[in-house]
């Protein structure tokens, strides 16, 4: 059995893996997957909005009124990552950039498993019997660590202002909001 490692692992852990090389059945299997859902992708991002929204109805208020523009980017950042699996650095910038965005509009590190937690439950709803234990363990690895990557950002940006906050409410260090 030959060791590999995830495509989504961090630069961090190239330091301590070397040169080991991606898990190509891994690609294989999330590339295949992502490939019968994107046909149904517009169902796949209102069940995502609608399950964070449900469980989390305080995340709303960072998101804009019409969700169209918004399902759309979901599901294109989503084809971007795994459409570049094969290309872990490009991969990675691409994280750090949208995770610097995220900050600019208010998201916080705790939002995260949230989300990821809201998108896999999605996927397993629109896969349906083609969901499995498997399949799931797949997505929810690749998700968390599509959000470790965005959540390095936060490690480097500077407080949200009221010019990039959606809401225009400056965000204080105490976590209250006032215009």
């Amino acid at each position: 059995m030959e060791i590999t490692r995830h495509p989504l692992a961090g630069a961090d852990t190239d330091q301590e893996l070397g040169d080991l090389p991606a898990d190509e059945a891994l690609i294989g299997r999330l590339t295949r997957s992502f490939a019968r859902f994107l046909p149904q992708g517009s169902v796949l991002a209102e069940r995502f909005y609608e399950r964070l929204f449900e469980r989390h109805p305080e995340l709303r208020r960072l998101f804009p009124e019409d969700l169209s523009e918004q399902r759309a980017k979901l599901l294109a950042s989503l084809t971007w990552v795994i459409g570049h699996l094969q290309q872990p650095e490009k991969v990675r910038s691409k994280l750090l950039e949208m995770g610097r965005r995220h900050v600019a509009y208010g998201v916080q590190r705790e939002h995260y498993p949230l989300v990821v937690a809201a998108l896999v439950n999605a996927m397993g709803t629109v896969a349906g019997s083609d969901w499995s234990a498997d399949l799931e363990a797949d997505w929810l690895a690749a998700l968390q660590l599509i959000s470790e990557r965005m959540c390095e950002a936060h490690n480097e940006v500077p407080p949200v202002n009221a010019k990039s906050h959606p809401t225009g409410y400056v965000v204080h260090g105490d976590g209250s909001a006032r215009s």
